[in-house]
């Protein structure tokens, strides 16, 4: 049986903004093998579109062997079908993972108009903690108009926005009293210095996100960062993000499973290595209006139970 590929439109139930694109819908493709399925959530970040994700896919009908070349999430998909082939669906006991009755996720709120924040929160009220979509500087009057609205932990992803350490510092003084339980990728993943500065002196932990990918040298990121975000997505697989989750955990970092906008079968492949970490934000699938892989999970408040 050959490798077959199926795009789909997941609509999503506000303008998903952030501080480098905005959106109303994904286009995720299902990558399917042997009666087995993984999904694809490209990302605009790392410059995967519709048109690379199709080529990847040609070529591996081409050539049916791995191609290094492929983009971030189609390598993904890719290692967790072959991975699901090899442990007969059951990658906890082979990867020798502990599978958890149910997680806690944090839940979203995207870059938005001050005065939808009010509604926003009371739609989605019962989360125990959120994450803000922020640009820098100038998300102040979001934070505030949240913490108006909510007394629940936050967690703030700056998506790489500000551009000096001095702007941010400005930001983390506004926010200083706030219940946060740290600040996600505040400067492009470029700027290591900065981010080795603020290690030393931020009121807060920072999290790594765009600066990790498919690999990277724990004992240089524990100097700019306290903990890691991993995203399948960008990870290789389920198998080399286990490998990530330990290698930055053996250097003392803390550890979040994320995610990408996905359907529930990306969220329950990323929800395997939930054990490993010390925060999940998983709730890609919850932000859809409909979820074709629905019956994945059933939700309780903050708490994902894996049927």
């Amino acid at each position: 049986m050959s490798f077959k590929l199926k795009k789909i439109r997941l609509d999503l139930k506000v303008n998903w903004k952030i501080s480098r694109n905005e959106s109303l819908f994904k286009e995720n493709f299902i990558l399917s093998y042997k009666g087995f399925e993984s999904e694809i959530a490209p990302n605009i970040r790392y410059h995967e579109t519709v048109e690379i994700i199709t080529e990847n896919f040609n070529d591996l009908i081409l050539t049916n062997t791995y191609n290094p070349n492929w983009c971030h999430s189609f390598q993904n998909a890719y290692f967790n079908l072959l991975l699901k082939e090899k442990s007969k669906n059951d990658i906890y006991s082979y990867l020798n993972l502990e599978k958890l009755e149910f997680i806690e996720t944090s839940f979203s709120i995207p870059m938005m108009n001050v005065h939808e924040i009010k509604n926003y929160l009371a739609t989605n009220f019962d989360y125990s903690c959120y994450k803000i979509k922020i640009k820098d500087l100038t998300s102040i009057d979001l934070i505030h108009e949240i913490h108006k609205h909510t007394d629940k932990s936050l967690r703030i992803d700056a998506n790489e926005g500000f551009q000096s350490l001095d702007e941010y510092l400005k930001f983390e003084k506004e926010i200083q009293h706030y219940n946060i339980q740290f600040i996600e990728q505040p400067f492009p993943k470029s700027d290591v210095d900065n981010y080795i500065a603020l290690k030393k002196i931020s009121k807060f932990k920072i999290f790594a996100d765009e600066s990790i990918e498919d690999h990277f040298d724990a004992s240089l990121l524990v100097d700019q960062f306290h903990g890691v975000n991993i995203k399948l997505m960008k990870a290789q697989g389920i198998e080399n993000a286990k490998k990530l989750l330990l290698s930055a955990k053996a250097v003392g970092m803390e550890t979040m499973i994320g995610c990408m906008i996905e359907t529930s079968l990306g969220i329950s492949e990323a929800y395997t290595l939930a054990s490993l970490c010390d925060y999940c934000d998983l709730d890609g699938a919850l932000l859809l209006q409909d979820d074709p892989y629905e019956d994945y999970f059933n939700r309780e408040g903050s708490k994902l139970y894996l049927k």
